[in-house]
């Protein structure tokens, strides 16, 4: 399943165990968020785009971490099974219901998943 490779990956390479699949309660001074907002398939090879969001106590750590989370997934391609990884956007978008800081990035990943 992607969303664990991406999960187990994100914790290794960024040598935390606060990357989550949802908003962690109690919240954390500072953690990744990721979602899958789409996925296909097509010829055995899927797709998905993972939107990844990085939360912290102050902007300029969102910002940080938010850094943090580019660079390793630009490294995802040397990942098992990966394909492609492409940024496919990002933006500063702080969260106001949570009232945290919070940077988004957008990556388009192809992959096999493992039969």
């Amino acid at each position: 399943m992607i969303e664990t490779t991406i999960r187990d990956y994100l914790i290794r390479e960024l040598n935390t165990e606060n990357v989550y699949l949802e908003i962690p309660k109690p919240m954390p001074d500072e953690c990744v968020v990721f979602t899958i907002v789409d996925r296909s398939r097509d010829n055995h090879i899927d797709a998905v785009t993972a939107e990844c969001m990085s939360y912290a106590e102050s902007k300029v750590k969102a910002a940080e971490l938010d850094e943090k989370v580019r660079r390793a997934m630009y490294e995802f391609i040397n990942e098992q099974n990966i394909s492609s990884v492409k940024l496919g956007g990002g933006n500063d978008a702080q969260d106001t219901t949570l009232k945290r800081y919070r940077y988004r990035s957008y990556f388009n990943i192809v992959y096999m998943e493992d039969m």
